[in-house]
């Protein structure tokens, strides 16, 4: 085997083909969509996101249960909020017997979508992971929304047979951090 010194090596690399040439499709859109209880979101496209599974949750006392706390994420602390109980979308576990149905789905392994960047980054609780959502069409107009989302979700997609809702998680947390200082 030949040893070649660093010079030698980086002359004699070639170009890559570019991506055009390999016929590899680009058109294709593809999204992000995420499930809270009974109601399906998208995650903008402009919107850097993570998906921890599991993550240790530091709760805050005194505060209320939609905050479920905190995580340490890269030396940076992050809310986490409980949007099924703030929204009221939860999905109630039908394997459970006819007298509990007041009894929510336990879930055997959080999952917790991380929005944003820096110190604006904030997470959520989310059911499952979130799946690739091809094929979106816009609707015309916005179904009816429950009164906490009402100004937070600009558009309403459909994909997959279901309706998606392109939720501004900015104007929302505001909102939420506005009614709990008052």
């Amino acid at each position: 085997m030949q040893q070649w010194t660093p010079s030698q090596a980086l002359t004699a690399m070639q170009r890559p083909v570019p991506l055009q040439a390999t016929g590899a499709k680009r058109n294709e859109n593809v999204r992000f969509g995420y499930c809270i209880g009974t109601l399906n979101f998208l995650i903008p496209e402009s919107v850097l996101s993570e998906v921890l599974r599991a993550p240790s949750i530091f709760p805050i006392p005194n505060v209320p249960a939609a905050l479920r706390g905190y995580i340490n994420r890269q030396g940076a602390l992050i809310p986490i909020w409980d949007l099924a109980s703030v929204i009221d979308c939860r999905n109630v576990d039908e394997s459970l017997t006819q007298h509990s149905t007041s009894v929510f789905r336990k879930h055997d392994e959080e999952s917790i979508l991380v929005l944003g960047r820096d110190d604006n980054r904030v997470g959520v609780m989310i059911d499952g992971l979130p799946r690739a959502i091809r094929s979106i069409e816009k609707s015309t107009r916005l179904p009816l929304l429950p009164s906490q989302l009402v100004g937070h979700v600009p558009v309403a997609l459909f994909a997959d047979g279901q309706l998606w809702l392109e939720l501004n998680h900015v104007t929302l947390f505001q909102s939420l951090a506005l009614v709990q200082a008052a």
